[in-house]
This record gives structure tokens, C-alpha cells and sequence, in this order.
């Protein structure tokens, strides 16, 4: 859609009136922390919707300036409901379709090799001590 096609959408939306009535939040299921979920009424997701509309009606105009990089999110708002788990900040556009990058790995160094054989060592001497004291009070007894 056209930047005017999505102002004209946006138009039909009476914002004042949506925030007096709507709630929006995003949740974690509290059985996994993997899967999430929103808790809104109707007009909680209309206004989601607005803002959504608002960052793509404002995409290319951030894209194309070299300073602003992200559209800000209004999360502070009263229909954002405060017991959310996830508060959305800002959006950052991308151009065109990309794949998301994933975040590479961190090299392993030699400490991050060395750490089980390290924590496995710990765990030898503390059973060889404790056989060692045990044998020390068996000792004692008899």
C-alpha cells in the first residue's frame, strides 16, 4: 500500500475514542518461556493495529533517513496494560526482504573448553576427601 492508502486507513480509526475503551498486552506462557500471547479486547487490538499501520505508513520515510533508524512504539500508554510481560519500544524497518540474520555463535576459547574438565576435577578430590575422612573417623572408632 501506498503511504496515502495507509493514511486513509488510518483515518478511519477514531484513536481517542479506541483508548479510552481498549487493552492490550503481551504475555509468556508462565508453562514455557518459548510461547507468548497477547490479552487484549477488541479495541486493544484495533489500536495494536493502528500502530502497526502508523510504522508501516512511516517505513520508508525512517529507511530513507540516515540518522533515524527505528519508529517509536508508544508503550507507555494507558491502554498497554502494566502487567504485561512484553513492552514493544520501537520497530526497526528493514528494506525490502531480507533474511533476519542469526546471531552467530561466540568463538569457544580454551577456558570454555577447560571448564569440565576442571569442574570434574573439583568433583574427584571432593569424593577422595570424603572417603579420606571417612576412613580418618572410621579409624578413630576402632
Amino acid at each position: 500500500m501506498t503511504k496515502e492508502e495507509l493514511q486513509k486507513v488510518i483515518g478511519q480509526f477514531d484513536g481517542e475514542s479506541l483508548k479510552q475503551k481498549g487493552i492490550f498486552g503481551i504475555y509468556q506462557s508462565r508453562g514455557s518461556s518459548d510461547e507468548s500471547f497477547i490479552r487484549a479486547n477488541k479495541e486493544g487490538l484495533e489500536l495494536f493495529a493502528l500502530e502497526l499501520l502508523k510504522s508501516a505508513r512511516d517505513t520508508e520515510t525512517t529507511l530513507a533517513d540516515g540518522v533515524k533508524k527505528t519508529i517509536p512504539f508508544n508503550c507507555h500508554e494507558n491502554w498497554i496494560d502494566e502487567t504485561s510481560d512484553t513492552f514493544i519500544q520501537y520497530i526497526e524497518p528493514i528494506a525490502g526482504k531480507q533474511k533476519l540474520q542469526l546471531k552467530t555463535e561466540t568463538k569457544t576459547t580454551i577456558a570454555d573448553r577447560l571448564m569440565p574438565y576442571g569442574c570434574g576435577l573439583v568433583g574427584i578430590v571432593l569424593v577422595v576427601s570424603i572417603i579420606v575422612g571417612l576412613i580418618a573417623i572410621f579409624k578413630w572408632f576402632f
